[in-house]
């Protein structure tokens, strides 16, 4: 029968089974999700032409907007998970940022503010 003293030596034996016979497990995905675009209109040609120049400057300085989790085990077990969002996401946070009071519409004004805030 075995005693307590043996515990020690047994668990590592079962570590060193576990670890050799049934190898490592290792699952890495990458998901990519992009937002749909948020509706908003715009009080003027001119609005609309402030607000996407402020809006590709954004997208030229932001780095590709990456999540990673990982969950490791060692030896036994790892998981990574990556999320790269896509670029309405930019696009989305401009407008919520320019529409400042949340009628749905940009104003020459707004979109000058917003621009100016953006260099």
């Amino acid at each position: 029968m075995p005693t307590l003293r043996h515990l020690p030596a047994a668990l590592a034996a079962l570590l060193l089974a576990a670890v050799t016979g049934s190898g490592c497990i290792s699952h890495q995905e990458t998901v990519r999700r992009d937002e749909d675009p948020l509706e908003i209109e715009f009080e003027s040609r001119e609005a609309t032409e402030i607000f996407f120049r402020a809006v590709g400057q954004l997208q030229e300085d932001a780095t590709p907007t990456e999540s990673k989790t990982e969950f490791h085990v060692p030896v036994i077990l790892s998981h990574k998970v990556t999320t790269v969002y896509g670029p309405n996401r930019v696009r989305n946070q401009a407008v919520r940022r320019a529409d400042t009071n949340r009628d749905g519409t940009i104003t020459k004004k707004e979109a000058q503010t917003f621009a100016d805030t953006v260099r």
